[in-house]
């Protein structure tokens, strides 16, 4: 809607979907309300409000629209590299926090009064209805910034002292990661591209929220896209935009869901196929059977081994013979802060093992946090010999199927100065690795 519209009708728009428009204004005529449900072709719900309050909206939404907003706040998270931005009411002022590495990092706090025009410019911009305070909402919006495109995903939920905001910044145009810059060490490299492989069966990612297992999903799907593959993935959402993959966005209202997605795109003669979670029976049955009839399945689950892996698909309903007849390996993994090559120190107190140990300082180009990003510290397994055992015998394998190289990744990162000691015994005990420290003094 222009200005000339809003100024001759007194109404905004708030929030606009297939079926619905809703607009917000005052004192609208019936002949007026009518003439827009004719130049919409949609149902108008119409929000009533006073005068005064109409007035701070409007000049709020077109001073936004012009150009003159709090964008900087966004494009302060993306030169952070930050995957989250958090806006945290306290009261009279709003914290401002970056998950960086992650980490949540305060970076300023901004006045309540203009916290209200940037939530409501912010949701305006990402499909959610400004006028809803009391409930949760979800939204997303794209942001161009030094000619680069970023997705966001943006939600909203009601706090005792107003409105907590998040958005999730989505890097798609920067994707150019490969197995080795993730952080795999030579020998997982090999084992994953040998899984890349075979032309069937099902491979799985698994780690918690947030250990990067849908970075090395896309970097198996770029590995394998070399033109001459039908490569069908779905998703929820579609975080990287790739060349030459059919990508398929979850749209609950549509009814696309996982189970009802792979379903379809069975039908598609595909020959790799990439569902982004695993979450339910229905999903994990069509996933397995999809992948011992000739289709090649890549997929993660939230757990934090591959022994749970066997359990969860089991707790799911899957048959123990389908499990093994399907499953073509298992990375799990985390991620692990590296240390600024720029500004880190060597501990002159303290050795490991006979090796130098480095300590996190801060500078300018890390921006004062002495860290450069995170790498991968992985366990994988392949079971394509493995399974030459019964699927009990593998099971129990405690051994074969725990995180224990996790700890040589992060020992050999820790030994070459990439990380540092206090970093490498919070993952040790983090992940429950029961580390014997062999820190010396000098």
């Amino acid at each position: 809607m222009n200005k000339e519209i809003s100024d001759k009708y007194n109404v905004i728009p708030v929030k606009e979907d297939e079926k619905n428009i809703t607009l917000l204004g005052y004192n609208i005529k019936e002949d007026e309300l009518d003439y827009l449900k004719f130049i919409y072709r949609k149902k108008v719900i119409l929000r009533e409000v006073s005068e005064e309050n109409f007035k701070e909206v409007k000049n709020m939404i077109f001073t936004f629209r012009e150009g003159n907003t709090e964008d900087n706040i966004i494009f302060k998270g993306i030169e952070d590299n930050a995957s989250d931005i958090h806006f945290e009411p306290q009261g009279e002022w709003v914290n401002i926090r970056h998950r960086i590495n992650g980490t949540l990092i305060r970076m300023h706090k901004i006045p309540n009064e203009e916290y209200v025009k940037v939530i409501s410019k912010i949701k305006l911009m990402s499909g959610m209805d400004i006028a809803e305070k009391r409930k949760p909402q979800d939204g997303k919006s794209v942001v161009e910034y030094n000619g680069k495109k970023y997705d966001l995903r943006v939600s909203t939920i009601p706090v005792i002292n107003g409105e907590k905001l998040v958005i999730r910044i989505l890097y798609c145009d920067n994707f150019n990661y490969n197995l080795e810059n993730l952080g795999f060490t030579e020998e997982k490299i090999e084992i994953i591209r040998k899984m890349i492989s075979v032309k069937n069966g099902m491979v799985i990612i698994c780690g918690p929220t947030g250990s990067g297992k849908s970075s090395t999903l896309y970097t198996i799907l770029k590995e394998l896209n070399a033109g001459i593959l039908n490569i069908t993935t779905l998703e929820d959402p579609v975080e990287v935009q790739m060349p030459e993959v059919n990508q398929v966005s979850l749209n609950k209202k549509l009814d696309i869901t996982f189970a009802s997605g792979l379903r379809s795109i069975l039908r598609q003669d595909p020959d790799v196929i990439m569902i982004g979670e695993i979450r339910d029976e229905e999903t994990a049955e069509m996933s397995i059977r999809a992948s011992i009839t000739g289709h090649k399945v890549y997929s993660t689950i939230h757990c934090k081994s591959p022994k749970e892996v066997f359990m969860r698909f089991e707790n799911m309903g899957v048959k123990p013979y389908l499990i093994k007849e399907s499953l073509v390996g298992v990375i799990s993994q985390r991620l692990i802060k590296r240390l600024c090559s720029n500004c880190k120190f060597v501990d002159d107190e303290k050795t490991y093992k006979n090796h130098k140990i480095f300590k996190k300082s801060g500078c300018e180009l890390c921006k004062f946090t002495g860290y450069e990003g995170r790498q991968v510290v992985s366990s994988v397994c392949s079971f394509t010999h493995a399974f030459n055992k019964s699927n009990d015998a593998l099971k129990n394998n405690s051994e074969f199927l725990s995180n224990r190289s996790m700890k040589e990744d992060a020992e050999s990162l820790l030994i070459s100065g990439v990380i540092s000691y206090n970093d490498y015994l919070e993952f040790i005990e983090g992940e429950r690795l029961n580390e014997e420290r062999k820190i010396e003094k000098n």
